[in-house]
């Protein structure tokens, strides 16, 4: 929503119609006709109904905390943190008051409904509006609940407003924090930030990297949240890359060095990447090129009634922008928001105005901008949180914004709150000789010293690879073994055979031949990949995992000849024996009985897979993993019952007929909008397969645990007593003040971070019969981010989550399919 003005708007511009960015709506007529662009004013509203906007509902937040339920827990050393959230001092004397705004006769176009509104703003008082619905801290006089108004220019049409009252709210209604966030978007505006795409960055403070013509714009992510004991503002910083160089520069120098057909080159480099006109700072994506579309096209514009044809060129001469007339335009299909508010055309944009945001691979692959990069994205805890308190501290001393926000009842603090939270005690791990514990949560050195849990023979074996690799097969061979051998996996001579040419057709003709050479009997197939091309990549996974089921095992040429090549021998050797059914190392698990779960989606072309992997042993080293391939339009909950159902087969199987009498299900990658869904749905769907599958027994005792990575929240360790900041170690909790109250949820550090500031993960219980404590439920969390077998450390998720991410990205982007059976109970796709 944006800050209602005094000025009367007119009848919609051409700057109106065109979005400020010069969005055309293009309306294709047919073939014969001349074809002109023409701006879509209004779709019809029985053939694309306005929906109301959610703000301004009143609706309750999903609870998933039981009544009287503490979810602190105890264990571990005390520890001070400092988080990024700013207190709000609230007026408990003030009033919010929600009003309905209707209008007779109807108006479609929300900026004419604003702009009516605003003619009473004056006797109205402050208030947002959004449309629908209007907010305001006072009574509302009975005079100003229904008038007439009309515009300047057409005062022979004439509108009656009615205002109704629904009701006052409470100010700790999740509808009244909505309009605090708003408050808040509005005070970034007036310290004049630039909103791009959903956050808002501070033009003057971006930094230019001329020699990779690009410039690093920072900016804030804000919210606003009803905390555990009152209302609190989030702060953290973001960052958004932006080219200084045109998309029709871009264009162009492809078109000067491409041979024969450059079109197919351009659409790849263009299509599906993030655009933003400079001159406006709007964002879009780009969906397509209109090639035999040019700037001297025309559109048709009205305005006070009056039909008027104006070219793209002649539009950007007003604005002192000249434009080369023989570049085609670019394509924005609307967004899901365009489409909820009637916005169904095509987005036409010029090259020229346009600048790509954003990185592509071959500059994440430029050493040298990531390190020039990294000084920046990747701040130091000092430098951040310094940075944050900046941040607020400018909105508090902005008059403008301080006095916006008294008027509805809120005062900012200028520190950052201070929290007590706890740090847990190291797990141990279990390896061949025992238990071993640790001081920090990095074993990397332990495998000089310990063997794997439970090593699985490597006997008969093939590698491949390509003939410029042959000098340097023989000794990665050696290198193996001798890395292997202290760990309980001695690697024997494979058979050998050179790949030519290396590309998808090689690898697959040549493992076609080994398999029916050795009649399907290998323990695995090595391939030395001589690029990460993802197309060679999927074309050894198809033909090993789909066509054969036999482990597979892929490795960079580059590696071959690396002078690490001892350290990533031995994770190398780890992997293999992972993806053979072996244990590298196991839990020390304490809960009889206990399947634990983890579950992800990958979405991607037009298909989402979901995947779903469970512990099978006491020790939680060994899995069962599935897949499911999610449709459009197919309801997820029948296939996430059968899911489990497979997981309870499995574990039965390798338990001597013994079902689990505990079940964890730790559910990744849900955002805030998705937890209903998640709760309604998904949760329905795995009580009811239990339910189904134990008929005849005692059902299990099951919790489900959301795993939320992607968030804002950062945590600080305090130091001393002069505020200096640094990175809390790994089992860092902190499960109050900045927690919500209606959840059962708490923040873990689950890992350390080799740069810049380390991310909390978030925990949300949202169903247990466990029985288990808040303490209980917070280390067993800490517990299973020991698991993942691809690193020597703490990883961001339990590790059944990480292995479900695993698995949901390879079958997404490579494999398509789920793999053969052989493969279902080892982890084949690490």
């Amino acid at each position: 929503m944006r800050e209602p003005s005094s000025v009367v708007v007119e009848e919609p511009t051409s700057e109106h119609l065109l979005l400020s960015c010069l969005s055309l709506h293009i309306k294709v007529r047919p073939r014969s006709e001349v074809w002109q662009p023409k701006v879509n004013l209004r779709p019809h509203p029985k053939q694309f109904p306005r929906k109301r906007s959610s703000f301004g509902r009143g609706f309750e937040e999903l609870r998933t905390r039981a009544e009287g339920l503490d979810k602190q827990g105890q264990s571990g050393t005390a520890r001070r943190f400092f988080v990024n959230y700013f207190q709000l001092q609230m007026k408990k004397t003030i009033e919010f008051r929600l009003y309905l705004v209707t209008f007779d006769p109807e108006i479609d176009h929300i900026p004419k409904r604003k702009a009516l509104v605003r003619m009473r703003e004056a006797d109205i008082g402050p208030y947002l509006f959004e449309g629908t619905q209007l907010f305001t801290t006072r009574i509302i006089p009975m005079e100003n609940l229904r008038f007439e108004a009309s515009f300047p220019d057409k005062t022979e049409e004439v509108w009656t407003v009615n205002i109704d009252f629904i009701r006052q709210c409470d100010h700790r209604e999740p509808i009244v924090t909505q309009l605090y966030n708003v408050l808040v978007k509005k005070a970034q505006e007036k310290l004049s930030l630039a909103l791009l795409g959903r956050y808002y960055f501070d033009a003057e403070q971006k930094v230019d990297f001329a020699q990779h013509r690009l410039q690093l714009w920072p900016g804030f992510v804000t919210s606003i949240r009803q905390m555990e004991r009152g209302v609190y503002l989030n702060v953290d910083l973001t960052f958004k890359v932006c080219r200084t160089e045109t998309v029709y520069a871009l264009m162009t120098a492809i078109r000067e060095r491409s041979q024969g057909n450059f079109k197919p080159v351009i659409e790849a480099a263009v299509i599906g990447t993030v655009v933003m006109t400079a001159y406006n700072k709007r964002t879009y994506k780009i969906t397509g090129i209109k090639w035999d579309l040019r700037p001297t096209h025309s559109f048709t514009v009205s305005r006070g009634g009056i039909e008027t044809q104006i070219t793209v060129m002649e539009y950007f001469a007003k604005k002192g922008i000249q434009l080369h007339p023989a570049q085609p335009m670019l394509v924005s299909s609307p967004t899901k928001r365009d489409i909820r508010r009637g916005d169904i055309g095509d987005k036409i944009l010029p090259p020229e105005i346009c600048y790509q945001t954003g990185l592509n691979e071959e500059m994440r692959a430029n050493f040298r901008l990531m390190k020039d990069l990294s000084g920046h994205l990747h701040m130091q805890p000092q430098q951040r949180i310094q940075q944050t308190v900046q941040f607020v501290r400018r909105m508090i001393e902005s008059n403008d914004v301080t006095s916006e926000l008294l008027a509805w009842g809120m005062r900012m603090q200028g520190v950052p709150c201070e929290v007590q939270g706890r740090q847990l005690d190291q797990e141990a791990l279990c390896f061949k000789s025992g238990n071993v514990s640790f001081e920090t949560a990095d074993w990397t050195m332990a495998f000089r010293t310990n063997q794997m849990l439970l090593a699985k023979p490597l006997r008969r074996w093939a590698i491949l690879y390509p003939s410029r690799d042959a000098e340097g097969i023989d000794n990665l061979l050696r290198t193996m073994d001798r890395v292997g051998r202290p760990l309980g996996f001695p690697v024997c001579n494979p058979m050998q055979a050179r790949v030519n040419p290396p590309n998808e057709s090689g690898c697959t003709k040549e493992i076609d031949r080994l398999v029916a050479e050795n009649r399907g009997q290998l323990d695995m197939i090595m391939v030395i990949l001589p690029s990460p091309n993802l197309s060679v990549y999927a074309a050894v996974k198809k033909a090993c995992s789909l066509n054969y089921g036999i482990p597979s095992q892929c490795f960079l040429s580059k590696n071959v000849a690396s002078k690490g090549l001892m350290s990533i021998s031995t994770k190398l050797v780890i992997q293999m024996n992972a993806k053979l059914g072996g244990q590298p190392w196991g839990l020390a698990n304490p809960l009889k009985g206990l399947m634990v779960i983890g579950f992800d989606v990958h979405h991607g072309g037009g298909r989402s897979y979901g995947a779903m992997t469970a512990t099978t042993s006491q020790n939680l080293a060994s899995y069962f993993s599935t897949v499911l391939t999610l449709s459009p339009g197919l309801e997820m909950a029948g296939e996430i019952g059968l899911s489990l159902r497979k997981c309870l087969q499995a574990y039965r199987v390798r338990n001597e007929g013994e079902l689990p009498t505990r079940i964890m299900f730790y559910r990744d990658g849900v955002g805030e909008g998705q937890l209903r869904y998640v709760v309604e749905t998904e949760l329905v769907a795995l009580q009811s397969s239990i339910a189904d599958y134990y008929a005849n027994v005692g059902e299990p005792k099951f919790s489900m645990v959301i795993v939320t990575k992607r968030i804002n929240t950062r945590i600080f360790l305090a130091l001393g007593k002069d505020n200096r900041v640094s990175n809390p170690s790994p089992g860092s909790i902190v499960d109050d003040v900045i927690t919500c109250p209606e959840k059962y949820d708490f923040y873990l550090v689950p890992q350390s971070a080799r740069q810049g500031t380390v991310s909390p993960v978030g925990f949300n219980i949202i169903h247990d019969t466990s029985g288990l404590d808040a303490d209980k439920m917070q280390r067993f969390a800490f517990k299973l981010c020991h698991g993942y077998f691809n690193w020597s450390g703490t990883v961001a998720v339990p590790a059944p989550c990480q292995y479900a991410r695993k698995l949901a990205f390879l079958t997404g982007t490579a494999l398509l399919n789920e793999a053969r059976d052989p493969l279902l109970n080892n982890l084949h796709y690490l």
